[in-house]
């Protein structure tokens, strides 16, 4: 009798250890694993860069003719442009005499100015182009011409696009054989022409 009621305590005590609740659990996570809160953060960033515009390195145009006997056989000249804009630009243009002159004096019924003519061809790397041509006479001070005087925001030869590459742009300067009513003088006839190149807007 006593060995009985012995074993049934031991069960009791054996079915409460059983059926105690489960404790929490709680679970650790190392870095990198498990679950991660995360926030979307938006940064906003702004930045520009200044157009730059004027000629390459070795890039203006420059030379000189010499041509013997031009009131004969008239003349012809390119003079090759690369330009270093990088975006849209103007080129222009200026004459000191306004036509080839000489320090000859001069003869009654001689004249000591002979015309020429000046033209431009600029070319973007998008391939597009602007082209004009003036008589010298329009390129001094004052001149008519469109792309007459000293390259600005609104003055010149205006190329729309970027020229940064050997394009095929240049400055040509020609004359036909001389036909003013008035022979030339002898002598050697000169002009100096200024070229230069601004960014456009």
């Amino acid at each position: 009798m006593i060995r009985s009621r012995v074993f049934l305590l031991m069960l009791v005590v054996a079915f409460l250890a059983v059926v105690q609740p489960a404790r929490a659990q709680v679970t650790a996570y190392a870095a990198g694993q498990g679950a991660v809160n995360s926030i979307d953060v938006s940064v906003e960033v702004r930045a520009s860069v200044r157009s730059r515009c004027g000629f390459a390195a070795g890039g203006a145009p420059a030379g000189s003719i010499d041509q013997a006997d031009f009131d004969q056989s008239g003349f012809t000249r390119d003079f090759a442009i690369q330009l270093n804009c990088t975006g849209a630009s103007r080129i222009a243009v200026s004459s000191v005499n306004g036509g080839m002159t000489t320090a000859t004096a001069g003869a009654t019924g001689y004249a000591t100015k002979a015309p020429y003519q000046v033209d431009l061809k600029m070319v973007a790397d998008n391939g597009t182009s602007s082209t004009a041509n003036c008589q010298a006479a329009t390129l001094s001070s004052g001149g008519s011409c469109t792309f007459a005087g000293t390259a600005g925001s609104s003055t010149g030869l205006r190329l729309g696009g970027a020229s940064t590459r050997a394009n095929g742009s240049y400055l040509r300067v020609s004359a036909p054989a001389y036909s003013g009513a008035s022979p030339l003088v002898a002598g050697r006839y000169t002009d100096t022409l200024t070229v230069t190149v601004s960014v456009a807007p």
